[in-house]
């Protein structure tokens, strides 16, 4: 069906019909859907609304948050199934509550302290640790922010958090409740124990009828995974680049036109000492020319050698365009007179000066060679894309040849389940294997795949050819490892008992030490065992075990293979007194309140909600969400 439709899409006649078509979209059906969009609030909480571009807004920066923050790409539709578009109108909605309640406080924040905060901000600081006016033009440039418009967001995010940050921090933690955290998250416990061994030997070995009941009990143990076979097509710019050759022609053209790029600039290592006056600053000046250090009048105004070296500039690095200038012109050692900038009244010195370099064409022709191949790959690739979307367009079908007649990469993979491994739970590995695994099992056979695009723009073409669906193996395959599960059970279960016993015999008043010598056995020791926390020979069940007993009780616990179990008397460790004062306690402190914290300001919300009313358009809310469903 997909090839006749592709055939059949390229006569005029359908090329015509497809044109009405989407004119008559452009008519009714899209109108419909933009304007909808623009009727009135998708909600409303109290007087504060919510716009349908609002929501767009928020559900694209959240999801792109939620793409960078997992690696995965997720696709809007993808998204709107696992209910992320819920969860962001929600936190709408949750915002609007709060900015309703910040204007009927009548809160404010004061353009001071954002000033503030934000010189003293690490991310718009240069290499001294100063505020840099061009770093954070340049960081709100790419952020697509003017000034006034950094402002007004960072205004609107703090008086947003006024609430919240104010509700959450209401709540104190008892003295008592800290200590009960500390003693039960800090508690430590040493082990006395000895180990019982089971060996395959000691239990019956199955029979056929033992072998089937596993069998027939447990068939999720004996279930092969869905497997699947896939072509795959890969055009791939750094791998065609290899097979590209760069004439010396294309290199000298190549180089002249990316020459700046592999230039370096004069940088030079400026000292600066800043006065309140050209007096105080020709005074100095006066000194060093008599033989005193630079570094020695910094001092005398309590400023370190870090505090005045700017190691390693251009002219562009100073914010200061007169102090540039002269720190550019100086020779290398010479200090300059007393300069009155723009910022303030300064002398300087010249450090170090590291002179401007321009590559020749030797130095970089490697690099070069690999760039403009890969320049040239990068080219190929659109044609190359329409090729092979040509020849699928035509009919064919078989990847091998249409990747042979366009020079590109084919591999068939498989069978290969999801997880990436083939029949013999050995790892296949290949190429973007994470990227293709997950579109071929969410495709089928006979499904036209569109291309996958790869984060170096090339594209992966793939083709299931054969779904082995999940299921039971043969008895007749598994019968050897149901056996081993059976034997392994029943060992599993001897050991149980024969520890359990040995701690019933300990709690009716034996002694760890004698049973251990009946036994033929070495009582070993364990220290500084933490809940939760498993050690080399104390696996999380051990603990977990050691934990569930009093202080001086006993316990036992089979080990993973379940051929042996441990046979444990628990030996407290005394704790140092409970501090609250103490780093560990008001961190532990900190956690309580954050999490009463956050319940209290659920709650808060909540009550606010109910009180302002929360009302949805549910129609406009169903047109963005795709859904039947009334309830976001």
């Amino acid at each position: 069906m997909m090839d006749f439709m592709r055939r059949a899409a390229k006569s005029w006649v359908a090329k015509a019909l497809i044109f009405m078509l989407a004119a008559s979209f452009g008519i009714w059906g899209i109108q419909d859907v933009f304007r909808g969009y623009s009727m009135g609030s998708l909600a409303t909480v109290g007087s504060e609304k919510i716009s349908p571009e609002d929501f767009k807004r928020a559900f694209d920066d959240s999801l792109r948050r939620l793409q960078r923050q997992t690696g995965q790409a997720l696709s809007p539709e993808d998204a709107r199934k696992l209910g992320f578009d819920r969860q962001v109108l929600d936190q709408l909605i949750n915002n609007a509550a709060i900015d309703g309640q910040v204007k009927a406080m009548g809160l404010a924040v004061g353009k001071d302290l954002i000033v503030r905060d934000t010189q003293e901000n690490p991310a718009f600081q240069d290499s001294q640790g100063k505020f840099d006016v061009n770093v954070f033009r340049a960081a709100l440039n790419n952020a697509g922010l003017t000034e006034e418009g950094f402002f007004a967001t960072e205004r609107k995010q703090r008086l947003g958090a006024v609430i919240p940050q104010t509700v959450a921090g209401l709540m104190p933690v008892s003295e008592t409740l800290g200590e009960i955290m500390y003693r039960h998250g800090n508690e430590q416990r040493d082990a006395r124990y000895f180990v019982v061994k089971t060996a395959d030997s000691e239990v019956a070995q199955p029979t056929d009828a033992d072998i089937k009941a596993q069998y027939d009990a447990n068939p999720q143990l004996y279930t092969a995974p869905e497997y699947r076979t896939v072509a795959v097509m890969t055009a791939d710019p750094a791998e065609l680049a290899k097979s590209i050759t760069i004439s010396d022609a294309d290199l000298k053209a190549g180089f002249d036109k990316y020459k700046t790029e592999y230039s370096t600039p004069e940088k030079r290592t400026i000292l600066q000492i800043t006065f309140p006056s050209i007096d105080e600053a020709k005074k100095a000046k006066d000194r060093i020319a008599a033989g005193t250090d630079f570094l020695a009048i910094a001092t005398e105004r309590g400023l370190k050698e870090t505090d005045i070296t700017f190691a390693d500039k251009v002219p562009a690095d100073f914010i200061d365009k007169t102090i540039a200038g002269q720190a550019f012109t100086l020779p290398e050692g010479a200090v300059s007179d007393p300069i009155k900038g723009l910022l303030s009244t300064a002398l300087i010195k010249v450090a170090k000066i590291t002179p401007a370099h321009q590559a020749t064409l030797d130095e970089v022709k490697d690099k070069l060679t690999q760039r403009l191949a890969i320049e040239q790959a990068q080219g190929d690739l659109n044609t190359i894309y329409g090729a092979v979307e040509d020849a699928r367009g035509g009919g064919q079908t078989k990847f091998d040849e249409i990747a042979k007649a366009q020079h590109i990469a084919f591999q068939q993979i498989g069978p290969i389940d999801a997880q990436g491994k083939g029949p013999d739970g050995k790892e296949i590995d290949f190429p973007n294997k994470g990227q293709i695994l997950q579109a071929a099992f969410a495709s089928d056979v006979g499904v036209d795949n569109a291309a996958l695009t790869l984060p170096n723009g090339g594209y992966v073409w793939y083709n299931i050819l054969e779904v082995k669906p999940s299921a039971v193996k043969p008895l007749a395959d598994v019968k050897d490892q149901a056996a081993k599960d059976v034997v392994a059970a029943r060992v599993r279960k001897l050991s149980e008992d024969k520890a359990s016993k040995l701690v019933d015999r300990l709690r009716g008043g034996a002694k760890l030490d004698d049973l251990a010598k009946e036994l033929s056995l070495t009582v070993e020791n364990e220290q500084g065992l933490k809940r939760g926390e498993p050690s080399d020979q104390f696996d999380a069940g051990a603990v977990a075990a050691l934990f569930a007993v009093p202080d001086t009780g006993f316990a036992w616990s089979v080990d993973a293979d379940g051929k042996s179990a441990k046979v444990m008397q628990s030996q407290p460790v005394l704790l140092p007194p409970y501090d609250p004062k103490a780093e560990p306690s008001k961190k532990i402190a900190s956690q309580i309140s954050n999490g009463e914290g956050q319940d209290l300001l659920a709650s808060y919300l909540g009550a606010i909600k109910v009180a302002e009313r929360v009302n949805i358009n549910e129609t406009l809310w169903r047109q963005i969400a795709g859904t039947t469903s009334s309830n976001p």
